[in-house]
């Protein structure tokens, strides 16, 4: 597994172990939010894009699309 995905879903509220195989499994999701771990996985994805070297993209370019896909997400600043 991931550990920033582990990290952004504890973020998110959700108590998690991992079973044999690695993969997560909630174990609590009492006051978890799926809403704010997706808001967290849209701005951790948005954060790359914008940091990512910029071999491809203007520093603009990756602007635009990190706050693109915030918006297409409903994902608020």
């Amino acid at each position: 597994m991931n550990e920033q995905i582990r990290e952004l879903a504890e973020q998110a509220g959700f108590e998690i172990e991992l079973d044999d195989y690695g993969e997560i499994r909630v174990v609590s999701a009492y006051g978890s939010s799926l809403e704010k771990f997706t808001e967290l996985i849209v701005k951790e994805c948005g954060g790359f894009v914008y940091n990512y070297p910029q071999k491809y993209l203007t520093r603009n370019q990756a602007r635009e699309i990190s706050l693109a896909m915030e918006e297409h997400f409903g994902v608020e600043e």
